[in-house]
């Protein structure tokens, strides 16, 4: 088969020949690959590399594709079935799964190879945590169920509700999914910051009131919302510039979400004085809880939220020495390999 080889930090993914995979035990799974992600991590790895990947690799955890074979142990899933994964599902064992933080198992179970190939071979806990996709829902928009999980998850933990304001700052993927579900959840007015031509009207269409990134100060949410700022503050970019404004314009007694992930030593200058007498909230956000995944996934089946704006851009796998450059772009949100 036909797969992306990654062989370091600052060289090109090439295209090459290696074995198709096979079940190897019981519990095995083996897709052929209809869609794979291609995000913001991935361009990292590529260019700088990641603390938990060594070259040569085929990257890429993020995949729909159509069940090829089974372990006879494999009950839940036949040949031609569609699915997506639950790419990191708890071990139940570790320290932190003993300590209830399940978000944060130390385990990682990966698919051999990863997903930018023809085929990939799954094994438990992943293959069991394997998903049917229905006909009607496409394979770009059931590949982001983890990150709509990952979403999900944030506002469950904000307390998002009815009547009340948000803002996310951020108009990349996560933010606009998370303006979708902050609507969901009946909040009365979702701003949502942008810095990007054409984001506006993806954010009219999630349902989102656009606000210019270089207005975000507490002055002008404050004009925004009544005099007060919005109760909850989204960050979703994952700089310490976004998050010193998400502590600045939150209102008295509102919480802000760290969710965008930052560099190593990121530091961010807090007045911890008036995030006392202000009784503000932080929360970091990370992963999900058991559950969730499914939960997102109920939400993508039943049209609830839309994610096919996002599917900005497709890349052939023999084409993916350009998806670096393709991620890059202003214009592309999500970018999708497809075998």
């Amino acid at each position: 088969m036909r797969a992306a080889v990654w062989r370091g930090p600052g060289r090109p993914l090439t295209v090459e020949e290696l074995p198709t995979p096979q079940v190897e035990e019981p519990e095995d799974v083996v897709l052929r690959v209809r869609a794979a992600m291609f995000g913001a991590a991935l361009v990292r790895a590529v260019t700088v590399g990641h603390p938990r990947l060594s070259p040569p690799a085929v990257l890429g955890t993020l995949v729909v594709g159509d069940v090829v074979d089974t372990g006879s142990a494999v009950r839940h899933l036949k040949p031609d079935q569609r699915v997506t994964l639950d790419p990191h599902p708890p071990c139940g064992h570790c320290a932190n799964c003993r300590d209830g933080l399940r978000a944060l198992c130390d385990t990682r179970i990966s698919i051999s190879p990863g997903a930018h190939a023809q085929y990939v071979r799954i094994r438990p806990p992943v293959a069991t945590h394997a998903r049917t996709v229905p006909p009607e829902l496409s394979a770009g928009a059931a590949l982001l169920t983890e990150i709509v999980a990952c979403v999900l998850d944030a506002t469950d933990t904000s307390g998002i509700g009815p009547g009340q304001d948000v803002l996310v700052i951020g108009c990349g993927p996560v933010g606009l999914i998370q303006v979708q579900l902050a609507r969901l959840r009946g909040a009365r007015r979702v701003f949502c910051s942008v810095n990007h031509p054409g984001r506006r009207e993806l954010v009219d269409r999630a349902g989102g009131i656009p606000v210019d990134a270089q207005d975000l100060s507490a002055d002008h949410l404050a004009v925004l919302t009544a005099g007060r700022g919005p109760h909850v503050v989204v960050e979703a970019v994952g700089s310490a510039t976004t998050y010193a404004c998400a502590f600045d314009v939150v209102r008295d007694g509102g919480t802000v979400i760290g969710f965008g992930g930052c560099p190593p030593g990121t530091t961010v200058p807090l007045d911890v004085n008036a995030v006392h007498y202000r009784r503000i909230r932080f929360i970091g956000s990370y992963h999900y809880e058991p559950g969730v995944f499914e939960k997102a996934a109920r939400l993508l089946e039943t049209g609830q939220v839309d994610l096919e704006p996002l599917l900005t851009h497709r890349i052939p796998l023999d084409r993916i020495a350009d998806a670096v450059t393709t991620a890059r772009r202003s214009d592309c949100l999500v970018p999708i390999i497809e075998p």
